[in-house]
């Protein structure tokens, strides 16, 4: 996982452009990109966390299915999982 660096602000400026003074130093900022690129790697894992509880409480019948396009060329299990979160998602919903 990437790290995020946190900078001490010693002065800064306001939007309107005023200087900001603290002593010792005020909050910790991080770089926006850094920010970014860590909440990405974040929804990611999440996302991967979602699927592997899909995989380990899904029923027989779904991961028969999934087994069997596992020997297709073209099977990706990440597309394959959303799709059938979606679907259970869906039926979900319609349940009264």
């Amino acid at each position: 996982m990437t790290e995020v660096y946190r900078y001490k602000v010693v002065k800064m400026l306001s939007e309107s452009g005023n200087r900001i003074s603290y002593d010792p130093h005020g909050p910790y900022v991080v770089m926006a990109e850094a920010y970014d690129q860590l909440k990405a790697e974040c929804e990611a894992l999440r996302k991967d966390a979602e699927r592997y509880q899909l995989i380990k409480e899904c029923p027989i019948r779904t991961m028969v299915v999934l087994a069997r396009k596992a020997n297709e060329l073209d099977f990706d299990l990440d597309t394959e999982c959303d799709r059938v979160m979606a679907l259970i998602a869906m039926t979900k919903e319609a349940q009264p």
